[in-house]
């Protein structure tokens, strides 16, 4: 009789991986992990021996305890390393150097992914369309000359919409030097400016690695907003436990349409090297070009997620998600 294949799943117990001097943000997504609970009875009925483990900071206790579990394959759900997402990827390398299999993106499309000037780079150099923007590194100021406004101002390398508010969109230059000033001192890190693009907001949910496949495209909903702020997602819109902001899925796209904004997120997830499960978000201007404004290569994947909906409105059940996010990182088992 084969022996039962062992699965680890793995996540941040605490802290969501944000810059660690901004305290009222760990707590969006402290709470968050409904999706360990809920992934590990489906992972058993999978047929794996399920094994979890919540760590705060990679020690060495914590790697002697992965070692000595041994798993087939690890579900990984970590977002940070020692605390800062920055180091997302470092864990994806420590896994390499294990040589376990594990779900997600390789370090490589991680770092890139939660990069916003190498992913323009790259995505522009492809010929995929971004929304134009200046880089500020810290203690310069911003040189809007080639610019249109209104401007969106945001850190260079933050996910989960971290550092962005309803004060993030503005035209005035001296808001501008405020906001990046802020990004500097809060976050550490530089800001990027770019061209606000003004028009509906789509996610794109693509699973997949060697064979990558769009799921139903999701349009954000805006209507709870006040009249006066942008049409953005903001921190507190999308991590307000009582009124969140949420995507409506399938989005409404005419045929022509949803197939050049499925070919754009197609080549977006594979030029930076996503793999398994992945979200590109576009947004879509008045004249109906698409712009790639994220590539996120570590979405949420609960049960309650946008990313589990997409995928059954796409003929997917959870667990069919799951089994084919497992095999394509235990196809990789050397």
């Amino acid at each position: 009789m084969e022996d039962q294949r062992t699965c680890l799943i793995l996540y941040n117990s605490w802290g969501s991986g944000q810059n660690a001097t901004v305290a009222d943000e760990f707590e969006a997504t402290n709470n968050d992990r409904s999706e360990v609970e809920y992934l590990r009875a489906v992972i058993k009925d999978l047929g794996f021996s399920v094994r979890v483990m919540g760590v705060r900071r990679f020690t060495a206790p914590t790697v002697q305890k992965i070692q000595d579990i041994n798993p087939d394959v690890i579900f990984n759900l970590c977002e940070a390393f020692n605390e800062e997402s920055i180091g997302e990827s470092y864990i994806a390398g420590f896994f390499e150097l294990l040589k376990i299999p594990y779900t997600g993106s390789p370090p490589l499309a991680l770092a890139l992914a939660l990069n916003k000037k190498r992913t323009k780079q790259i995505l522009k150099s492809a010929g995929i369309p971004v929304p134009y923007g200046v880089v500020v590194d810290v203690e310069e100021a911003p040189n809007l000359e080639d610019l249109t406004p209104p401007y969106i101002v945001k850190p260079i390398r933050e996910d989960g919409s971290a550092g962005i508010t309803s004060k993030s969109v503005t035209s005035d230059t001296d808001e501008v030097i405020a906001l990046v000033e802020k990004i500097h001192k809060e976050y550490e890190q530089a800001a990027i400016v770019e061209e606000y693009i003004e028009g509906r907001e789509l996610t794109v949910p693509i699973i997949g690695d060697k064979h990558p496949k769009v799921l139903a495209i999701g349009e954000m909903d805006f209507s709870s907003l006040p009249k006066k702020d942008p049409k953005i997602i903001t921190y507190r819109g999308k991590w307000d436990a009582h009124d969140p902001l949420d995507h409506n899925y399938p989005a409404e796209l005419d045929n022509g349409l949803q197939k050049r904004i499925e070919k754009i997120a197609l080549k977006a997830f594979k030029e930076i090297g996503a793999r398994d499960y992945a979200r590109v978000d576009i947004r879509l201007a008045e004249n109906r070009r698409p712009y790639v404004i994220e590539v996120n290569a570590n979405p949420l994947i609960s049960p309650e997620a946008g990313f589990a909906t997409a995928a059954e409105i796409s003929g997917l059940k959870y667990k069919e998600v799951i089994q084919t996010i497992l095999e394509s990182a235990l196809s990789r088992k050397k």
